[in-house]
């Protein structure tokens, strides 16, 4: 599976955020989902703990499906 951002590297990252905190995410409750390479990744900060939050990438996962 490519990078959804690049889409030229592997993905080996994957992020999804379900509708309700701690639910297992399903194609019910699924409200983003971002499948990244290691370089995308680090570049917004998904390897810091600390500066990161998967909702600010939620424009991120819009790009990548083109809305």
């Amino acid at each position: 599976m490519l990078c959804c951002l690049c889409k030229e590297r592997e993905a080996k990252v994957h992020l999804s955020l379900s509708e309700y905190a701690g639910a297992e995410p399903t194609e019910a409750n699924l409200v983003a989902k971002l499948d990244l390479c290691e370089e995308c990744a680090r570049k917004h900060g998904v390897n810091d703990p600390a500066g990161f939050s998967l909702v600010d990438l939620l424009p991120l996962a819009k790009k990548a499906r083109g809305e």
